[in-house]
């Protein structure tokens, strides 16, 4: 079960890393880095300052003596061909911006070095008078930040990208800007789970007089939270106060609030997990491009702002800066994608990221979590075997997309239903077309079951899945385990669950210690939630989304946590599960990888 370390060597004038599952988003980080396609490995330019920043960054590394040979000189290694040497993280010029690079098909080229250093306070002081209302002392990123935006917006830009990591406390800059700017009208767009959120940092960060209005579930339809809103504001400007309403993306493009909120002049418009409009032609993209005329300052907060690929781009920075990719996705589509496949309508690579980069730079300031003291996190992978009967049944669907389930038939109709179905059949279930879900297999749910007995009973433990049915053989299986423990154990609360997901919110009674287990569906675990109770991670299933993937990690590995993080990974051997591990290894679109991987 014990993860293999990386290894290190040097050919043709290239280190050639082959990372372990720990090491790889290490890998994905350092400048200079290409994924190899023929090697299966990542290639690094061949000199001292690499090879001396690999040893730093890896967690463990099998090191050559080729490798080790570039370490005992202080200029480049002609081993082969000459190689220019990649920068170092942090050999920039302090405040920067090197947006994030977005994962491309076959070449994979890597995001540029965060911008902030790894030790902070080695660099200098960042210099900014705090707004007046702050309760908060800011760390020195989040200074940085603020004054980013405060330069941009002074020389004339009306547009900022934050693409900050998880945890990294981009709120808080959001509402420095808010009491620096002087807004006095502002509109806030998260999702739904964020807005009371908001409101939390609002009482914990600011301390003068303004109106807040969140607009959550509790706020009734969508014609109610506009009526709510409009009451607020009369009072707002009735007692000459700022004025902050906090809205769902969902309840935001729709009437009658977007109508009220298009016809407003914002002070400042901030678009929280703003990968949430990434689809040019979806609706909350769309009220967003006519909102931009609307606001005349408009922030951005992400850590995954491109999530996919460089397509995601495209619609936030219509909202920020229009003048940077210009108004036509189809224009930015043919720029910035190589196309083909069937009437070459698929996108099956990228070109001219630098200029991309270049244009993205204008406006976006990153930061990534190595400003923080979080203490280290790890990855580990636990395998199981399929049954002799689900076997069959994996085997039958990916030959034929057509298997036998006891009284009834499962059909893949399409290549994308045939990935569904055959993760199905992975996490042990079989789902029949007349719509009858047959539990075929245990051997995931078992290995499950002994991963939790490894780590005892008394220790907090959130278990990502994908879909409902792995969410039940989650409280299945610690059902079983809570019922083989002592009636003093049992009393304790051990191997009890609680779930968080679209059709149970228990996250408060878990964070409150009432069960050790919180099942979590991970579309519902990405955003605007804090697991930092537990620090172990369990991946039951990943999905599809590779941004909700690195947003679940994040949820354990974030400020407030004090343990070593450790992310586990349950996989069905010789399934799809493998083919999507792999993807994420790739940092490659995961629906596409996959697709390419079956069909090939």
């Amino acid at each position: 079960m014990n993860a293999l370390p990386s290894t290190a060597d040097v050919d043709a004038g290239k280190i050639i890393v082959r990372s372990s599952f720990g090491d790889l988003m290490a890998c994905c980080q350092i400048p200079g880095a290409r994924w190899d396609t023929a090697r299966k490995a990542w290639s690094f330019p061949a000199t001292a300052a690499m090879a001396t920043l690999l040893r730093k960054k890896l967690r463990s590394v099998a090191e050559s003596d080729r490798f080790k040979l570039i370490l005992s000189t202080s200029v480049t290694t002609k081993l082969g061909r000459e190689q220019a040497a990649a920068p170092v993280a942090g050999e920039g010029t302090p405040g920067s911006v090197i947006p994030l690079k977005p994962p491309v098909p076959g070449t994979m080229p890597v995001p540029a070095p965060d911008v902030m250093p790894l030790s902070p306070p080695e660099q200098p002081e960042v210099v900014v008078e705090l707004p007046a209302g702050l309760r908060t002392q800011p760390w020195r990123h989040q200074r940085a930040a603020y004054k980013f935006c405060l330069d941009h917006f002074a020389q004339g830009l009306h547009g900022i990208l934050l693409a900050c990591g998880m945890g990294i406390g981009k709120s808080l800059v959001a509402l420095m800007l808010i009491l620096g700017l002087a807004a006095r009208r502002v509109l806030i767009c998260c999702p739904l789970r964020v807005v009371p959120v908001w409101l939390t940092q609002f009482d914990r960060h600011v301390a003068i007089d303004l109106v807040v209005v969140p607009l959550d579930a509790d706020a009734g339809s969508v014609a109610k939270k506009m009526e709510l809103a409009q009451d607020k504001l009369r009072l707002a400007e009735a007692r000459d106060v700022p004025f902050v309403v906090v809205i769902n993306y969902d309840s935001a493009w729709r009437e009658p609030f977007a109508a009220w909120a298009e016809k407003q002049r914002w002070d400042l418009v901030i678009a929280d997990e703003a990968h949430r409009i990434k689809a040019p032609g979806g609706k909350a993209s769309m009220f967003f491009k006519r909102l931009r005329t609307k606001a005349l300052h408009r922030v951005l907060l992400t850590g995954t702002p491109m999530p996919h690929g460089p397509m995601d781009i495209f619609a936030p920075m219509r909202f920020a800066d229009i003048t940077i990719f210009g108004p036509s996705f189809a224009a930015f589509r043919q720029k910035y994608a190589v196309m083909g496949g069937y009437l070459r309508k698929q996108i099956i690579d990228f070109q001219k990221l630098d200029e991309l980069e270049r244009l993205m730079s204008r406006v976006t300031y990153r930061v990534g979590k190595e400003v923080l003291d979080l203490p280290p996190e790890t990855d580990v992978t636990y395998h199981c075997d399929l049954g002799s009967e689900a076997r069959r049944i994996y085997k039958d669907i990916e030959e034929d997309f057509v298997a036998q389930v006891r009284d009834g038939v499962v059909t893949a109709a399409n290549a994308m239903v045939k990935i569904l179905r055959l993760q199905q059949v992975a996490n042990g279930i079989a789902k029949t077309d007349d719509g009858v879900d047959h539990r075929i297999d245990t051997a995931k749910q078992k290995l499950l079951a002994d991963t939790l007995e490894d780590i005892g009973p008394g220790e907090p433990v959130v278990v990502f899945c994908w879909f409902h049915l792995d969410l039940d053989a989650v409280h299945e299986s610690c059902k079983a385990l809570h019922a083989g423990l002592t009636e003093e154990d049992r009393a304790k609360g051990r191997y009890q669950t609680l779930e968080l997901s679209g059709r149970r919110d228990e996250l408060k009674q878990w964070q409150d210690g009432a069960a050790q287990v919180l099942a979590v569906q991970i579309q519902a675990g990405g955003e605007g939630v804090d697991f930092t109770r537990a620090r172990y991670s369990i991946f039951y299933s990943v999905g599809y989304s590779l941004g909700k993937y690195l947003q679940a990690r994040s949820r354990t590995h974030r400020p407030g946590q004090t343990n070593p993080v450790e992310h586990i990974h349950l996989i069905a051997r010789n399934t799809v599960d493998v083919k999507i591990m792999r993807a994420l290894e790739k940092r490659a679109e995961i629906i596409e990888s996959i697709l390419a991987e079956i069909t090939s």
